[in-house]
Parts: structure tokens; C-alpha cells; sequence
């Protein structure tokens, strides 16, 4: 029953009908299948042949778990991790990903990883982040060979090696991992690891571009704006700044604002300029508060506003921002002198009028 219900969820050898699916997926889960248990979770969860409910998902996924099944364990987990139809618990997800982890599942030893890494529902722990990363490496798992790269260049867990960290994200690249395509570009754009190369930094850019993948865009609109490992390209790069700004990467929005506050690569825009900017600083990117609160001090796009303004540099400056504490202390001057000169004024007005 589960085997044919697969059939009519994906449409193999017949013509696809989600509520057949649903029906076969049911009479086999209610027969203690574990395999139709998971799949009709799944179908609660994302709502297709049924209406969508989580705690129908975490109902049947719960049943296939208690059987032993690791991906239903690893969907309950991610359940209790973002408490969906259940409470969040991070206890919980740990224990239902541990299940998994211990019967070689790809998916809960990468997720153990991440959750000694950062100390969720464990206690932080890097060397066994590293280790559940292994494992989930030699099983396979494109994800872990990612994240274990980033341990390699970060130092974190192990010492730091480069070189391991480019070859364990060039294995994660090829198998079509986004993240990984963005880190190895990345080596090749800095020459860490591996040997400069802008042409290599745009070839894995845009594999992971064309995945959706955020960062990369931004990444790669960066090499079209300045023309490194391609014809230089203002207008390209917009298109990538808005692509990977809308997909939220913050850098992605500054760079975009910047590019309708000098006119390159779009038309020039101060109100667009300043939307890109808040969507930025919302995300608190240093350089998106520096130069909207240069916008706030000129009046430009927006009202001028220099309470605004020197908080908004405060905040950069908070952050490290190069000019920003300067700035900030500039603004503060002249707010005294100006608070200082009103007085004076006002003072003096009063002994003319006597």
C-alpha cells in the first residue's frame, strides 16, 4: 500500500493523485507501517492531498519514530526544534536527532553537529561538532562536508588548515551544495587554500548564484560591479545586489542602496537609495547605518534628522565602522555649539529688551 501510494504521490506509472496517495498512505500507516506513517506525516505537513496541520504531522511522524524510522525521528526532531504542533524543545529535538544519529542517518548526524555547535539542547561543544560532522561526512552527507570545511577555515574544533577546508568544500560544491559552491568561490576570490583565481571565484559564484543561494549573488554582483573575472558590469551587478537583497542578505541591500545613491548601474535614486539602506541597517549592517545616517544628517531621501543621524553613526560605530565614531562625535560638537549658541542668543536677546 505505502510502495503504491508513492506512485500516485509522485505520478510513477500513473497519473498523480495526492488523495489516492493520502488514502493508501492512511490504510498503510494505520497498519502500523512506518514508511506509510512518515509519508502521511509528510503530506499533513506540507499539506498536499490534505489540509495542512502540524500536529497531524508530529502525530504520525511520532508513530514512525517510536518504530525506529530515522527520517521520521529527524522530522519530529525538526518539529520540536521550531516547535511546530509541538512546543519548541530543544531537548527533545536532540534526543529524536541522537535516535537517528546512532543508526548512521546522514541527516541526525549533521544535525548533531549543528547542535553541539552551537550548544542547542547540548552543551557547546566544537570537537564534537566536528566529530558528528565526520561521521555525517563519510555517510555522505554534502551538508557536513560544508560545515566541516568551515571548521577547517575557521579553526573551530581543529586547527586550522585551509587547503582541507577548499577540499572538503570542492567534494560539497560538486555534489551541488550552494553553501559550498559560495565558500569555495570565495577561497579562489582571497587566494586561501587554494591559489587566487577570480575566474574560479565567478565559476562556483555562479553555481550557487543560480541556486537561489543569497550570499553568492551578493558575491558574485560584487565581481560584475568591479569587473573581477568578468567584463565589468554596473548593471549586472544591481540585478545580483536585487536578487540576493530580496533573498535578505544585508550586504546584498547596502551595496544596492549605494548604487541608487551614485547612479551606477540604475538610475539615481535617493528614495531608493534610503530603502535599501533601512532594509540594511534592520539587519544591522554597520555600513548601511553609515550611510544612512549621512542620508538623515543632508536631508537626503529623507527628512533631515540629526538626532537620527548621530544615533545611527553611534550604532556604526558601535560595530567598528571605520569614520563612524568620528562622525558621530562631529555631530555631538555641533549639537553643543548649537545648544550653546541658542542660549547665548536667547541671553542677549533679553538684555537688549531691557
Amino acid at each position: 500500500m505505502c510502495d503504491l501510494g508513492v506512485c500516485y504521490e509522485r505520478g510513477e506509472g500513473v497519473e498523480r493523485d495526492l488523495s489516492r496517495a493520502v488514502s493508501l498512505y492512511r490504510q498503510a500507516a494505520e497498519a502500523g507501517n512506518a514508511a506509510g506513517q512518515c509519508n502521511l506525516g509528510f503530506l499533513y505537513e506540507s499539506g498536499e492531498g490534505v489540509e495542512q496541520s502540524w500536529e497531524e504531522a508530529v502525530r504520525w511522524y511520532r508513530a514512525a519514530a517510536e518504530q525506529g524510522m530515522p527520517r521520521a525521528q529527524c522530522n519530529l526532531a525538526w518539529c520540536y526544534e521550531y516547535g511546530k504542533g509541538v512546543e519548541q524543545n530543544w531537548k527533545r529535538a536532540v534526543h529524536w536527532y541522537r535516535q537517528a544519529a546512532d543508526q548512521e542517518d546522514p541527516r541526525g548526524m549533521f544535525c548533531m553537529g549543528i547542535c553541539c555547535k552551537y550548544g542547542r539542547g547540548v552543551e557547546q561543544n566544537w570537537e564534537e561538532a566536528v566529530h558528528w560532522y565526520r561521521r555525517a561526512v563519510d555517510a555522505g552527507s554534502a551538508a557536513a562536508m560544508c560545515n566541516l570545511g568551515v571548521c577547517y577555515e575557521r579553526g573551530e574544533g581543529v586547527e586550522r588548515d585551509a587547503a582541507e577546508a577548499a577540499r572538503l568544500y570542492r567534494q560539497a560544491a560538486e555534489r551541488e551544495d550552494a553553501a559550498a559552491q559560495c565558500n569555495l568561490g570565495y577561497l579562489y576570490e582571497t587566494g586561501e587554500g587554494v591559489e587566487q583565481n577570480w575566474q574560479e571565484a565567478v565559476r562556483w559564484y555562479q553555481a550557487a548564484a543560480e541556486q537561489g543561494y543569497p550570499r553568492a549573488q551578493c558575491n558574485l554582483g560584487v565581481c560584475w560591479e568591479f569587473g573581477h573575472g568578468v567584463a565589468k558590469d554596473p548593471a549586472k551587478a544591481a540585478d545580483l545586489y536585487r536578487q540576493a537583497a530580496e533573498g535578505g542578505d544585508r550586504v546584498a541591500a547596502c551595496n544596492l542602496g549605494y548604487l541608487y545613491e551614485t547612479g551606477v548601474g540604475v538610475a539615481q535614486s535617493w528614495a531608493d537609495a534610503v530603502k535599501w539602506y533601512r532594509q540594511a541597517v534592520e539587519e544591522s549592517e554597520p555600513r548601511a547605518q553609515y550611510n544612512l545616517a549621512w542620508c538623515y544628517e543632508h536631508g537626503k531621501g529623507v527628512p533631515r534628522d540629526l538626532r537620527q543621524a548621530r544615533e545611527l553613526y553611534q550604532a556604526a560605530a558601535k560595530q567598528g565602522y571605520a569614520g563612524a565614531q568620528e562622525a558621530a562625535d562631529r555631530m555631538e560638537k555641533d549639537g553643543s555649539r548649537r545648544r550653546g549658541g541658542g542660549f547665548l542668543r536667547g541671553f542677549l536677546d533679553g538684555l537688549r529688551g531691557q
